[in-house]
């Protein structure tokens, strides 16, 4: 590999003098020329005219065709301003503000926090690239230069910038595709004004928190009236977390929204035709745990069949019970069977349902609270708060475990008026 020092490039090159590109597949000091650079911007800051006209004619050797000068302090941020480069070739000696009090004062504007600031100076020392890597530089060529690794020091933070552009863009869509399905998640839910009017309705006092943990998930659950005395409610939770299980989640939702309503009234056979449909359509190892209960108005009672579920909680005169909520998972296995069980649900009961993402939270010291450790909570909130002791609940829990979530939060507390 040969060294060309600028001094020795031909005069008569001049800083409007027309680029030359290089050719597609050519190579330079035998380095082969990979990405295409003719789209790229290099602004080229150094008081020296000489040096300008070398360094343009090194980068049109890449195959870099958009060039920009400056020759000061000023109009380096005049010409970031109007060029938009993707790298600036910085000499650390320019006159008044040098190239070290530019790149430091880049680095203090967002706007350029990431632009690759390749620094050119004659001092080789230590602490001159000590100082020039502090003051933000992304990296430093010696003068004189050698046009090799310039170009392969140009080219290198190019095509680096490039990809971190392009991962950039990516996880932007991807973050704002994530926000839009845990919008489309949160409206699986009923809205407030929906709950209250049927609560209203029915003879029921409803309270509900439903949060998303940070990554989207795969809870829902909805209530809906039928047959005139009687209301459902229903809760489930996918698998998973993120895409995957909130696509499964609308699955699900669709599924039972599109039940006839006189097959609602057996949830054990509302959970045997679920699984039977979530079998052909989830692929291996995803499945569901789910609640459905049917609240009887005209007998007192509340029929219900799971799947797995987190064990509800009936409160009545005789204290807080949890409930058997044992069955197979939805989506596992084809031929499984739900069972209908039948419980008392009278004036001034309360049914308590929640996720898993409650239950198993974990406090500082990596203890999960368990179902035990949430029947207490229930215990101790019904007695502080017995006119709405959800929100309760919800504040005793965030005390012992903090409000961050690691799995999404489903919490039902219904009351019989």
């Amino acid at each position: 590999m040969g060294h060309a020092r600028a001094m020795t490039v031909p005069p008569g090159t001049d800083d409007a003098a027309p680029p030359r590109p290089a050719r597609p597949g050519a190579s330079v000091y035998g380095m082969e020329l990979g990405i295409p650079l003719g789209g790229c911007r290099v602004l080229i800051a150094d008081d020296s005219a000489f040096n300008r006209r070398t360094l343009t004619r090194f980068l049109q050797w890449a195959g870099i065709t958009q060039v920009a000068f400056a020759s000061s302090a000023e109009e380096v941020m005049e010409r970031l301003e109007s060029f938009a480069p993707d790298l600036l070739l910085l000499d650390a000696a320019m006159p008044r503000m040098d190239g070290i009090g530019v790149c430091r004062s880049l680095r203090g504007d967002p706007r350029w926090r990431d632009l690759p600031i390749l620094m050119q100076s004659a001092l080789h020392s230590d602490q001159m690239r000590t100082v020039c890597f502090s003051a933000g530089a992304t990296d430093l060529i010696a003068k004189p230069i050698n046009p090799g690794e310039c170009i392969a020091r140009v080219r290198y933070h190019l095509e680096r910038r490039s990809m971190v552009q392009e991962l950039r863009a990516f996880h932007e869509r991807v973050e704002r595709d994530l926000r839009q399905a845990r919008a489309m998640q949160l409206a699986l839910v009923p809205e407030a004004a929906e709950l209250a009017a049927l609560a209203e309705r029915n003879g029921l006092m409803v309270d509900s928190v439903f949060r998303a943990s940070d990554e989207i998930g795969g809870d829902f659950w909805t209530a809906f009236a039928f047959d005139g005395t009687r209301v459902g409610i229903f809760a489930a939770d996918l698998s998973g977390h993120g895409i995957a299980a909130a696509i499964n989640a609308f699955r699900l939702h669709t599924l039972l929204t599109r039940t006839p309503p006189e097959e609602l009234r057996d949830p054990a056979g509302l959970l045997r035709q679920l699984n039977g449909r979530l079998c052909e359509i989830l692929p291996l190892g995803q499945f569901a745990t789910a609640f459905y209960g049917v609240i009887d108005r005209a007998d007192d009672t509340l029929l219900y069949a799971a799947a797995a579920s987190p064990s509800p909680l009936l409160m009545t005169n005789f204290g807080i019970q949890p409930l058997d909520a044992s069955g197979p998972l939805l989506g596992a296995f084809p031929d499984s069977a739900y069972t209908n069980r039948r419980v008392p649900l009278r004036r001034g009961d309360s049914l308590f349902l929640y996720s898993d993402g409650l239950s198993e939270a974990r406090n500082a010291e990596g203890a999960m609270l368990g179902e035990d450790g949430l029947l207490r909570l229930a215990e101790r909130a019904a007695a502080d708060a017995p006119e709405r002791p959800l929100p309760a609940l919800m504040a005793h829990h965030a005390a012992l475990h903090g409000e961050r979530l690691n799995d999404d939060v489903t919490a039902l507390w219904i009351t019989r008026r």
